[in-house]
């Protein structure tokens, strides 16, 4: 099987919501195609700050790939404007993603197969136990526009999960499992990784930390291929690997 693969699109950098933003995000969007598309899409958080513009994008993609799997990053919890919470923001998402039958998004390490392979996912939330952790939150944009919504908790729950978790073919996450170069780039690991206590697949994915790389560690393989910020200059494409 072939698997497709992007993470932290952040989409609002790239497209403003002004009149006839939907034709400059199509535009985007068919450039970030690649030439050989892969059986599944999977997007590895950080849609958008808007959920406007997530489900543009899901339903752009859901007419390319037979299957998308999506799971949320941080980012999509923000809430930017209005009186919306964090919570009721994710579930408006779920519910208008509803009519798009090829669209998925994983959750609390839910799995789901597809065509004989084994699919789980979860945003993979930082515990924020530690004081370092704590102050260190303190100064992220996520203390400020993630709001009514307690990720310890959501990280307990997600522990919780995957502790039953069986083992599966790929791993979808947001925040990394493991320790990349980025890490030692930004001089810290503190809510830019999430280790898991054991390995439960062979192929992992994951986004967050605005990184392009394939790493080979443990026997498993782990990928990262972020289209980050525009000032960042990253390589726009959706990369593709065979399972």
């Amino acid at each position: 099987m072939k698997i497709s693969y992007i993470s932290d699109l952040h989409f609002d950098f790239y497209v403003d919501l002004k009149a006839g933003w939907e034709a400059q995000a199509t535009v985007l969007l068919q450039k970030l195609l690649p030439e050989d598309k892969g059986d599944v899409l999977i997007i590895a958080g950080d849609l958008s700050h808007f959920n406007e513009q997530s489900v543009f994008l899901l339903q752009f993609f859901s007419t390319h790939f037979a299957q998308i799997l999506f799971v949320m990053g941080n980012h999509d919890y923000y809430v930017i404007e209005g009186e919306q919470h964090s919570a009721e923001r994710a579930e408006d998402l779920q519910q208008q993603i509803k009519q798009l039958t090829n669209v998925t998004l994983l959750a609390d390490f839910e799995v789901f197969t597809y065509k004989g392979v084994r699919f789980a996912g979860a945003t993979n939330w930082y515990d924020l136990r530690k004081f370092a952790e704590q102050q260190f939150f303190l100064t992220m944009n996520d203390s400020k526009y993630i709001t009514h919504f307690d990720i310890k908790i959501a990280h307990m729950i997600e522990q919780s999960r995957y502790a039953d978790l069986q083992p599966v073919d790929v791993l979808i996450t947001h925040v990394p499992t493991v320790r990349i170069f980025s890490h030692d780039y930004y001089g810290k690991s503190t809510c830019y990784l999430n280790e898991l206590p054991e390995l439960k697949a062979t192929h992992y994915i994951f986004g967050h930390c605005h990184e392009q790389n394939v790493y080979e560690k443990y026997d498993c393989k782990f990928y990262i291929n972020a289209l980050g910020y525009p000032r960042q200059g990253l390589e726009r494409s959706i990369k593709t690997f065979e399972l």
